[in-house]
């Protein structure tokens, strides 16, 4: 941000004017009556000698009718300087000419103003008021907290926002010391070691997170005071453990509903029996017994999950710990400790004891990086370096920790397409693309429809204490011929919908949510392979005249066909379009 400050202004920012000419002949009378037809504040006499005479003084004299020669009442205490000296060297001056000096600013074509050495104090203080007003609006406008301080950490400036974030009243900490308040402080360390902070986690006080801002205040190389602004993200924290725990307590649950089962099949959970489903499984069970690792890929609702737990019951790591990460869930700024852990101290409100990351957990175990194409760069180039070298570090530690980890990635992005953008390493991309798996997406096997469907009604009906759902054929035909862009998943929220609203245990079409009931039908002669063929043909004449409408650009396409765009890359290569 750049100010303009008073080290900033000249000579012209300053001075009073305009300033006449005359000579020494002029009388005093006939001088008043140039003024009053001017608006000029000053008359520089030249002759044998040259001086100033200031308008003030020579309507004083006239008011007293008194004639003195102009000689007597000019001011011969003058230097010239040009209207860009700064206002640095004109202060110089008053050392050279006194506090009743006057430096006269002049351009080529003559003298432009003045400025009385003895009025510059008046002339600074206005200029630091309107400095600090603007000061105070600044404050009072953004939505972080602000906090100011001095070179001896009293605090200077404390916002509104910083009021409300820490509870804590202007006129109870200004002028204090900012340790009375708060330990271990990114200001007071901004001010201390001269370093800028940006956008580092902080945790001030308990129960508050932010993300904090800081630089030392310089006044030329010299250091005064510190500030810094910080964005409150605690909720985000909060809502992130609560996400965690809740996961948690859903993998426990769905661990304890397979114990019941006593299934002895990891992958029986995965529902269907179609060729291209049971080939992907097929495929999962024989890299299951190794440690390789797998990316998984498909649509989003397809069963990534599933199968990257299935892989890891199927493994002999079954018994060790099954660690899930969402790389699109977790704060970029929270993503490293999340990922590598923290060690006592590594910053400011860091656990003492420190805090294991997602690796150390998943020790001799798996760990699932789902969206993996959602991960930033930066960490990606630390994610290849523990798959490299099966060692990472925490955050703040020195001591090496040894990650033995059999890694499953998902992604419903085209991450070949990401690397050509620049978007995802290739070389992370052969590190994790040892054996990829693709899961069929729901439209390519609809023959397992009506199985999913039948499961799901047997859960929902069990949860719901219903009877079970009886859906009448033409339902029944509706559904298979809706495209279910939401796979698996929706199938399951949909079922579910089903089951709350049926009446009596039966499926009426007006339960059915709007974009299935909209659903172009096909004839049921059409279902099976035929419906197969149907649906890819219709898909890819939709692809390519969307294509043909928005002259190439794969984003606008994917926006007016309303599916993602990674969904887009998916079907062009699945389908081999050419656009």
């Amino acid at each position: 941000m750049a100010l303009v400050g008073v080290q900033d202004l000249s000579a012209s920012d300053i001075m009073r004017g305009p300033v006449i000419t005359q000579d020494t002949n002029i009388s005093l009378q006939e001088l008043q009556q140039k003024l009053q037809k001017s608006l000029a504040v000053a008359v520089l006499i030249k002759g044998e000698e040259m001086g100033l005479v200031l308008r003030e003084r020579v309507i004083e004299l006239s008011e007293k009718h008194q004639e003195v020669p102009i000689t007597e009442i000019m001011t011969k205490n003058i230097l010239p300087v040009q209207s860009t000296a700064a206002l640095e060297d004109i202060i110089s001056l008053i050392n050279v000419l006194g506090e009743e000096g006057i430096v006269m600013v002049e351009e080529d074509k003559g003298p432009e103003g003045i400025i009385i050495l003895k009025d510059l104090m008046s002339l600074l203080w206005d200029k630091v008021k309107v400095t600090e007003g603007r000061l105070k609006s600044v404050l009072d406008s953004v939505s972080e907290a602000i906090t100011i301080i001095d070179n001896n950490d009293k605090v200077v400036g404390w916002n509104y926002k910083a009021q409300s974030l820490y509870n804590i009243k202007s006129e109870e900490i200004l002028g204090k010391t900012i340790s009375s308040f708060f330990t271990n402080l990114v200001v007071t360390e901004a001010r201390k070691s001269m370093k800028e902070y940006k956008d580092t986690y902080h945790k001030p006080c308990h129960d508050t997170h932010v993300l904090i801002n800081a630089t030392p205040i310089k006044v030329g190389e010299e250091v005064v005071g510190s500030v810094s602004s910080e964005r409150d993200i605690t909720e985000t924290v909060y809502l992130h453990r609560e996400l965690t725990k809740a996961s948690s307590q859903v993998r426990k649950l769905e661990k304890a509903i397979s114990k019941i089962g006593e299934q002895k099949d990891p992958f029986t959970k995965i529902i269907g029996k179609s060729k291209k489903l049971q080939d992907a499984i097929k495929m999962a069970k024989r890299v299951a017994v190794t440690n390789a690792s797998v990316l998984i890929r498909g649509e989003s609702g397809t069963g990534k999950e599933l199968f990257a737990e299935a892989i890891h019951q199927e493994s002999n790591r079954k018994d060790k710990p099954f660690v899930v990460i969402n790389c699109g869930a977790i704060p970029a700024t929270l993503f490293e400790s999340e990922l590598f852990g923290y060690s006592g101290g590594a910053f400011t409100g860091a656990d003492k004891k420190g805090k294991p990351g997602k690796f150390e957990i998943a020790h001799s175990g798996t760990i699932f990086l789902d969206e993996i194409g959602e991960m930033q760069l930066d960490m990606q180039v630390k994610l290849l370096r523990v798959l490299q070298n099966k060692v990472f570090y925490r955050v703040g530690g020195r001591e090496p920790v040894h990650a033995d980890v059999r890694v499953v990635a998902a992604t419903n992005r085209n991450l070949e397409d990401m690397i050509l953008q620049g978007l995802f390493r290739k070389d992370l991309y052969y590190r994790l693309n040892v054996v990829s798996l693709d899961i069929p997406h729901l439209r390519e096997r609809r023959e397992d429809i009506s199985d999913t469907i039948f499961i799901f009604v047997k859960e929902f009906c069990s949860l719901y204490s219903k009877e079970l759902l009886k859906i009448s054929p033409d339902i029944m035909t509706i559904l298979l011929n809706y495209s279910w862009p939401g796979n698996v998943r929706e199938v399951r929220n949909v079922v579910e919908r089903l089951v709350i609203l049926a009446e009596d245990g039966v499926v009426k079409k007006e339960h059915l949510p709007e974009e299935i009931k909209g659903y172009r039908m096909v004839q049921q002669s059409e279902l099976g392979s035929n419906l197969i063929e149907e649906t890819e043909r219709t898909e890819r004449q939709m692809i390519l005249k969307t294509l043909e409408d928005c002259e190439g650009n794969k984003s606008k396409t994917a926006k007016t066909l309303g599916i993602p765009r990674s969904t887009l890359y998916y079907k062009i290569k699945v389908l081999n379009i050419q656009p």
